[in-house]
């Protein structure tokens, strides 16, 4: 920082009332508050690592009041625990340094007497200097104290002037010095577009907290319009590829109190929300997140998710909900930070509705400054996050790093956005859908709001990696009417889970995303229907895409069939595939849950070749599948075996596609 006041060039803010009056005259910043004995600070925001060396300076002059008021510099500030570290003066020749943490005040020296100090009217420089282990004070050039610098632990980045008593102060600069490494960017940010986003998205009041859905067509945010007390979430929905005039949602999502979306599910069905709210929805409390679910007609009373052994010292609290539900990247300070808010990871409980405590994503990641605002894309690796520690171009930047592994103990180094998207002030709040065309983040660059949303066009180095968004509908076979029924998807060979999701109710439509990287099977469960089950092969990368698979079921009774699609053999073989258990595995569980229950397993050949050698092969297969079930277990009379070759093909055969769809295994209930 270096800040002469020619110009103010940083955010300088003041713990301001009705008795403080500014001036600015080409030069200086004058204060007056004179009459006045309240202690009074301006301040600005710098990421200091109170790790490494700094030096700290200002020149300052007392202009009006007695003796007995004194001013000087504070650093290393907190707001909401009222912490900060102050080196102060007097204009009858003393000086003092302490720290004070709400009322409670440690000395690190009393008052001295120095006579280095100058009366009022006088300017004095007052200079910090941070040199390895030991901070030493000085005034006008001549030092007069030393403290060990392990004693001084910063609570925040708020730096600036402080004043104490009914006096008026000049300050003619204030300066900041320290190394910091070298900005970790692209060289090249040419495909790069910002913009920001028209009325009556944006408007005199603030927006913030940006949320598009992953299928891109609805974007949450909150307006703040009228004070900090009241902040209240409104939708707007994608119409024509133009952001269409928002409404503000009603009770229970928006209460008295600050109310954000800090996540949504693939399925747009579940909103993860800021804060916790009481049964009856209408006050919140400031210790966690709520989620909220939609039933078709609205939204219901948000509930508290329970994160285990949850702990937040800061008043600011955000999180980011994987695609996948399983996972939560938790922005909060927890008493073993690397500094303020650090990012965490929190997953989900299997066996109950409660979430993992909150593991550290390490010291990659996690600066001495501020990490927050994170966005895990959909890819569920490419992490987005605003961060003061790392270096940048100002107050607070927007950065990427990517997981390096399964579990989220390895990141990558985060890459700065850029200064085409990351400006002199703040910056965050970053969110991108499933496509990744655009992404959204807000600033606080515009001179003409506080803080409005912008949109970006990323180049490919900075996107997440591509994914599939999968959608459909589950209907009834006979009735085509919809059903409610739970879809899951698993990597194939070995069958584990990766993604779960319900069809709504109302049309039975369903939206889930997958990365690619993975052969995939999926399945459906709903009480009295057949399981039906199907495939998906996703290993080879490509661009984002869109599939619609409907699914049909068939009500479970005599003669009712279902194809054993993931049911995978040797090339001109009926040896079984290890891809083929977990689909295998399912059948023994439904035969087992229905004690009477007697099937046909029939075995399917694509038209080419010789029929009577396709009728054996078709055979073999369907007796190695009857084989597999028995040695788990059930009973050899309840199952048969026939195989059909080629004689009953599902489509014409025409492509690899449809013959691979003729060259299958089904089952068919004989009996209940």
């Amino acid at each position: 920082m270096q800040e002469d006041f020619t110009s103010p060039s940083y955010l300088w803010q003041f713990k301001s009332d009705s008795n403080a009056r500014f001036d600015y005259d080409g030069q200086h910043i004058h204060i007056d508050r004179s009459g006045h004995t309240e202690r009074f600070a301006i301040y600005s925001h710098i990421a200091m690592n109170p790790k490494t060396d700094y030096k700290i300076e200002a020149l300052v002059k007392q202009t009006k009041g007695g003796n007995t008021g004194s001013y000087g510099i504070h650093w290393g500030s907190h707001f909401e625990s009222r912490s900060t570290f102050s080196f102060i003066i007097n204009s009858s020749g003393s000086f003092k340094i302490y720290s004070s943490w709400g009322s409670r005040i440690k000395e690190f020296t009393a008052w001295r007497k120095s006579a280095a100090i100058r009366g009022k009217g006088q300017n004095n420089k007052l200079t910090i200097h941070k040199r390895k282990e030991t901070i030493f004070f000085s005034i006008n050039e001549k030092e007069v104290a030393e403290i060990r610098a392990s004693k001084v632990h910063f609570q925040g980045g708020r730096i600036g002037t402080v004043l104490n008593g009914d006096i008026g102060i000049s300050v003619d600069y204030f300066h900041v010095l320290q190394d910091k490494p070298a900005i970790n960017e692209l060289a090249d940010q040419s495909q790069i577009i910002k913009e920001k986003l028209p009325y009556p998205i944006n408007t005199e009041a603030e927006e913030l907290v940006p949320i598009v859905s992953y299928d891109g067509k609805s974007l949450y945010f909150t307006r703040n319009e009228h004070d900090e007390k009241a902040q209240e979430i409104w939708k707007s929905t994608l119409e024509d590829e133009q952001w269409g005039a928002p409404i503000k949602l009603g009770f229970p999502l928006n209460t008295p109190g600050h109310n954000n979306v800090m996540g949504i599910s693939t399925d747009n069905a579940k909103l993860i929300l800021s804060n916790t709210y009481s049964e009856d929805g209408l006050s919140l409390t400031h210790n966690g997140f709520s989620v909220s679910n939609w039933d078709g007609e609205q939204w219901s009373i948000p509930e508290k998710i329970e994160i285990s052994s949850y702990m937040n010292s800061s008043n600011s609290a955000e999180t980011s909900l994987s695609a996948t539900g399983k996972s939560m990247i938790l922005s909060i300070k927890t008493g073993y930070n690397e500094g303020m808010n650090d990012l965490y990871l929190s997953t989900a409980r299997s066996y109950s509705k409660s979430w993992s405590g909150a593991r550290t994503l390490g010291k990659v990641v996690n600066s001495f400054g501020n990490e927050i605002t994170p966005f895990l894309a959909a890819d569920g690796k490419t992490l987005y996050f605003s961060s003061e520690g790392h270096s940048g171009y100002g107050d607070m930047d927007i950065f990427m790093s990517r997981m390096l592994d399964d579990e989220g103990y390895e990141w990558s180094e985060p890459i700065n956005l850029g200064s085409e998207i990351n400006t002199p002030k703040w910056d965050g709040y970053f969110t991108i859908p499933a496509h990744g065309n655009w992404a959204y983040m807000v600033s606080a660059n515009d001179s003409l709001a506080q803080i409005d949303i912008y949109r970006i066009k990323l180049p490919e180095a900075l996107k997440p990696d591509p994914v599939v968004l999968i959608k459909g509908k589950v209907l009834d076979a006979a009735t085509k009417e919809p059903l409610h029924a739970q879809l899951y998807f698993e990597s194939l060979p070995k069958g584990r889970r990766q993604n779960a999701v319900k069809s709504k109710a109302s049309d039975g439509t369903y939206q889930i995303i997958l990365p690619y990287g993975k052969h995939y099977g999926y399945y459906t469960q709903l009480e009295g229907y057949l399981s039906t089950h199907d495939n998906i092969d996703l290993q080879q990368k490509e661009n984002y895409q869109e599939i619609t698979r409907d699914i049909y079921l068939s009500p479970l009774s005599e003669g009712s069939f279902i194809s054993l699609n993931n049911v995978y053999f040797a090339q001109g073989s009926y040896e079984i595939l290890e891809a083929s258990h977990p689909e295998l595995d399912r059948l023994i569980r439904l035969l087992r849950s229905s004690e009477t229950m007697q099937i046909e397993i029939g075995g399917h050949t694509e038209r080419r070749g010789s029929p009577r050698l396709n009728r054996i092969l078709s055979q073999d297969r369907a007796d190695a599948v009857k084989a597999y079930i028995v040695q788990a277990g059930i009973d050899q009379k309840r199952i048969k075996t026939k195989g059909y070759g080629s004689s009953k093909p599902v489509t014409d055969g025409r492509t690899e596609i449809e013959r691979r769809q003729n060259r299958r295994v089904e089952y068919t209930i004989l009996s209940l």
